[in-house]
């Protein structure tokens, strides 16, 4: 990945650089926003409250100057990535053009085209990824560190010991799956070749012996399911384990707070733990996105090794067609419906999503309600959370000892059976998304049989090769990750309504207010990012198409003629980003004004006595919980975006018979 990224990005170092400096300045704003937090409420135990109308101006202006640096951070990463994929593209393009016969015939046709095409869209993904969420996690883990280390150095080095060790076994484990995962990459190649050798001899009318087709197609899905799965298996568990592990941080330190330990029962010691509790929340925030890597990674590296076998062949290019300036007019059909309004289209979407899970219906009813009972653990731990901190401030005489760690087992029993009952859910989803995935593509090529000759001529192969390449795989991994997560998310919002309600309901309604804002703005992008993420969808297919036919003749096309719709992709894909850029920081905005509200009316509650310390870092949680799915599907935005896509086209061959 190393040449990859050196090539894609060399040119862009002012705009990384650019982007580093920002992703620091974020961090420190959200830290220094948790900082002024604690220091508000030591200001109220010194009764200094003419400060806190000072704390609260400057947590919003730091919240407005953070807003305003993740939107940056979001366009100039859309820039980068697409600058990137454009350069990358027509530098593979160039390549292939010029090398020598013999080369070109040490690859697959599909795997150029494959690689050049879906594999650098994945690879745009994970540059954006790593530049808007990985990349400001390291920043956070420093800097708790060195925050928490000037409240308590050995928790702090508890914590960094427990950080580093966690991130060196996933570093080492995702080497390992990603050794497992090439070799379920090399079965696409061969469902790959079967499905274009098909479409080009149903294009060219060329006879082929159908039995022996079919078998040998389903002989290559059979391997492809059985890779795969082993593959998905080797990874799934990452995640839950990972966020389970910092969780059980969390519950030591309470266990450490109730020994005595160092940060003993003085008021001063518990807020000090309080907001070593709001540090940790922090972090795991932002580790929201580590699943999403670990499923990302494998994938984006066996590409771009596959990128950078095409890239390391320049020095044996040979002049071919200098003289041929031919241009390809990007005037093609494809067997797209008319466009719907948002309300019908979603309606078809959810109708098509039901027609591949009916056949797994009960495994799908057993893996929603482990997620179910799963998201009620890990929901409800903050109120008894809550509970101990209020035990540990009024525990002046020690009377309470037996309650308080009993309900410190039952936080972590919470948190352990939470993240573990996770478990079987995505294992369950795999092997749903995977049967999916298997019946979609025997599907396909059985309906190419009955698709109208004139969507099979030369110039619309990249459209139908583009269905089993690009869509299919957007549709597993929607089955198999995202559908559970939403699920998950939508519960979430459910339980902590209730939950939120009957620990404070007047501090509650600060984050019920908001709760319309949300959904609007997310209906809001959703309307309009419907039709540019299409519409990239589209501009892929052709690309597809595109590369299939200057492989097949290059002594006919120039790569000159490349520029128009390696432009023409480029420009949706900057146009798809574009809206959904807006969401995440409007979220995260929204998230932190709705926290200082509440820090602000909490902290006078606090002085009047009407509620105490646990119970505001209860909501304060509850807060976080019932805006973090609005920020996680604002993160994900691409991708349920890609998926809507992706199930129309998948289903405009499925269904096209009845469309005549």
């Amino acid at each position: 990945m190393r040449k990859f990224l050196k090539f894609a990005l060399k040119s862009q170092w002012k705009t990384l650089l650019i982007i580093l400096l920002l992703v620091i300045l974020q961090t420190i704003f959200q830290i220094e926003i948790i900082n002024i937090f604690g220091s508000a409420l030591k200001d109220l135990k010194s009764e200094k409250i003419n400060l806190l109308f000072d704390d609260g101006t400057l947590m919003i202006i730091y919240t407005i100057l953070s807003m305003i640096i993740l939107y940056a951070i979001s366009f100039l990463s859309t820039r980068v990535s697409s600058k990137a994929a454009y350069s990358t593209r027509e530098k593979i393009f160039h390549i292939l053009m010029n090398l020598p016969d013999e080369e070109i015939t040490k690859f697959k046709i599909t795997g150029l085209i494959s690689r050049s095409t879906r594999g650098m869209y994945s690879e745009q993904g994970f540059i954006i990824l790593m530049l808007q969420h990985f990349l400001i996690i390291p920043f956070v883990f420093i800097a708790i560190t060195i925050e928490i280390a000037f409240i308590d150095k050995i928790f702090a080095a508890l914590f960094a010991t427990f950080t580093i060790i966690i991130s060196i076994i996933l570093i080492l484990r995702l080497k390992q799956i990603t050794d497992i995962y090439f070799k379920a990459k090399k079965t696409y190649g061969k469902l790959n070749v079967l499905f274009m050798s098909k479409i080009t001899n149903l294009a060219n009318n060329i006879p082929f012996k159908k039995h022996e087709t079919e078998d040998e197609f389903k002989k290559a899905c059979d391997d492809s399911y059985d890779k795969n799965i082993k593959y998905q298996l080797s990874q799934y568990s990452l995640g839950p384990v990972l966020l389970l592990v910092l969780d059980v941080v969390i519950v030591i330190l309470l266990a450490m707070m109730c020994s005595g330990f160092h940060i003993g029962f003085e008021a001063e010691s518990a807020i000090d733990s309080v907001v070593i509790i709001q540090y940790l929340l922090y972090f795991l925030t932002t580790l929201a996105v580590v699943p999403t890597l670990i499923e990302r990674w494998p994938r984006s590296y066996a590409t771009s090794v596959r990128l950078e076998e095409v890239l390391t062949l320049e020095d044996k290019i040979i002049s071919r067609n200098a003289d041929n300036l031919n241009r390809i007019e990007i005037i093609e059909e494809d067997i797209g419906k008319d466009e719907n309004n948002i309300f019908v289209d979603r309606r078809e979407i959810i109708r098509k999503f039901n027609k591949v899970l009916n056949q797994h219906r009960i495994k799908s009813i057993i893996s929603m309600i482990l997620l179910t009972l799963s998201t009620l653990c890990l929901v409800y731990a903050p109120k008894v959370a809550g509970n101990i901190i209020n035990l540990i401030v009024s525990n002046t005489n020690y009377s309470h000892d037996a309650y308080i760690f009993t309900s410190i087992a039952l936080l972590f029993g919470l948190y352990l059976i939470g993240n573990l009952l996770k478990l079987p859910s995505n294992r369950f989803m795999i092997f749903i998304g995977e049967e999916i995935a298997y019946n979609l593509r025997m599907e396909l090529f059985d309906k190419l049989d009955i698709i109208d000759s004139k969507f099979l001529q030369q110039n619309s192969k990249g459209h139908i090769f583009s269905r089993i390449n690009n869509d299919l795989m957007n549709i597993r991994e929607f089955i198999t990750i995202h559908i559970s997560e939403i699920f998950a998310q939508f519960l979430s919002i459910i339980f902590v309504i209730i939950l939120i309600l009957t620990t404070d309901w007047r501090l509650s309604l600060i984050y019920l207010i908001a709760l319309p804002i949300y959904i609007a703005c997310f209906y809001s992008c959703d309307v309009k990012s419907k039709k540019p993420y299409e519409n990239h969808q589209k501009q892929l297919g052709r690309m597809m198409s595109y590369f299939e036919r200057s492989l097949n003749n290059r002594n006919q096309y120039h790569e000159k003629g490349f520029e128009k719709i390696n432009e023409i992709v480029s420009d949706n894909f900057i146009k798809s980003r574009n809206i959904s850029n807006v969401l995440l920081p409007t979220t995260t905005f929204l998230t932190n004004i709705s926290n200082i509200t509440v820090y602000i009316i909490g902290f006078y509650f606090l002085v009047s006595n009407e509620i105490q310390l646990g119970t505001l870092l209860a909501v304060i949680i509850y807060g976080q919980l019932l805006t973090k799915p609005f920020k996680k599907v604002s993160a994900s935005i691409t991708t349920l975006e890609t998926s809507f896509s992706s199930i129309k086209r998948i289903f405009e061959i499925i269904e096209f018979q009845d469309n005549e």
